[in-house]
C-alpha cells in the first residue's frame, strides 16, 4: 500500500527538527570536553601525579605479580577519580552561568565526563603496555590487563564525579578518594562485604591475568566484569541525577500585567 505525500511530510520535518535540536548540544558536548581537556592540560601536577601514583604501586610490589597488578589498577582508579574531581569542582561556576545562559546541563555533564574518561582510558592503555612490556610473559592472561584497566577508568570517572557533587571543595573530595582507595587496598577483597566497594572488579580481574583457574577463569572474569558494569550503571546514575539538580534554572513566572492607574 503506498503512503501518500501528506502522511510522509510530518515524518520528515520532525526528523529535521529533532536533527536540528540534536546538532547544538553534540556541539556543546564537544566544546566543553574540549575546553576540559585544555584545562586539564594546564594543571601539570595534577596529571603528573596521576601518572606516577598508579607506577609507584606497580613497581613497589612488582615481584608480586597479582598485587602489582591489582595496586596498579586502584591507583589509576584513584587517579582518574581524583581527575574528574578537579573538573567538576573548578568547573562549577561556569557550568552555572552556562546553564542560565541556556545550556543543557546534560551537555555540559557529558563533555566533561568524556573527556576525563578518554585521559583515564588513554593512561589505561599506556599502563597495559608497560605491564605487558615488563612481565608480560610470565602472566597467564596478558590480553585481560587492557581490559582490566580501562574497566577501572570507566568506573572510576563516574565515582570522582558524585564525590565532586557530594562535597564543597576538592580538598574534602580528595581525602574521601584517598580513604575509599585505602581501603580497597587494606582489606581482605575474598569477604563477602568488599563486593559494595566500586573497584572489587580488580581481585577478579587481576586473578584472571595472572592465575591459571582452569574451568573457574569465565567464572571470574564474567564476575569482575559484571560487577564493574554494574558499578559504573550505579555511579553514572546517581552523579547525573545530582549534576542536573544542582545545575537546573528555575524560571520565575512572568510578572502580571499592571492594573489601570487611578487618579
Amino acid at each position: 500500500m503506498s503512503t501518500s505525500p501528506d502522511q510522509s511530510k510530518p515524518e520528515s520535518e520532525w526528523d529535521r527538527s529533532e536533527g536540528a535540536r540534536f546538532r547544538p548540544i553534540a556541539a556543546t558536548t564537544g566544546l566543553v570536553a574540549l575546553v576540559t581537556l585544555r584545562e586539564l592540560a594546564r594543571r601539570r601536577g595534577a596529571l603528573a601525579l596521576a601518572t606516577l601514583l598508579p607506577l609507584t604501586f606497580y613497581l613497589v610490589r612488582l615481584e608480586t605479580h597479582w598485587t602489582a597488578i591489582r595496586l596498579l589498577s586502584i591507583g589509576l582508579g584513584w587517579a582518574t577519580a581524583t581527575l574528574a574531581l578537579f573538573t567538576q569542582v573548578s568547573s562549577r561556576s561556569v557550568d552555572r552561568r552556562l546553564a542560565v545562559s541556556g545550556a543543557q546541563p546534560a551537555s555540559l555533564l557529558l563533555g566533561r565526563y568524556l573527556a576525563v574518561l578518554g585521559l583515564g582510558w588513554i593512561l589505561g592503555l599506556l599502563y597495559s603496555g608497560l605491564v605487558l612490556a615488563t612481565i608480560g610473559d610470565e602472566l597467564t592472561h596478558p590480553g585481560a590487563v587492557p581490559v582490566m584497566l580501562l574497566l577501572t577508568a570507566t568506573v572510576a570517572t563516574p565515582l570522582g564525579s558524585l564525590t565532586a557533587a557530594l562535597v564543597p571543595r576538592d580538598l574534602e573530595g580528595a581525602l574521601l578518594l584517598l580513604s575509599v582507595m585505602a581501603v580497597q587496598v587494606l582489606v581482605d577483597p575474598s569477604e563477602g562485604w568488599t563486593r559494595v566497594l566500586p573497584l572489587w572488579s580488580t581481585r577478579e580481574l587481576a586473578s584472571v591475568v595472572v592465575e591459571n583457574l582452569g574451568p573457574e577463569t569465565a567464572d571470574y572474569l564474567h564476575r569482575g566484569l559484571a560487577h564493574g558494569a554494574a558499578m559504573t550503571v550505579l555511579l553514572t546514575s546517581a552523579s547525573w541525577a545530582v549534576g542536573v539538580l544542582r545545575l537546573r534554572t528555575v524560571r520565575l513566572p512572568a510578572p502580571s500585567p499592571a492594573g489601570p492607574a487611578y487618579s
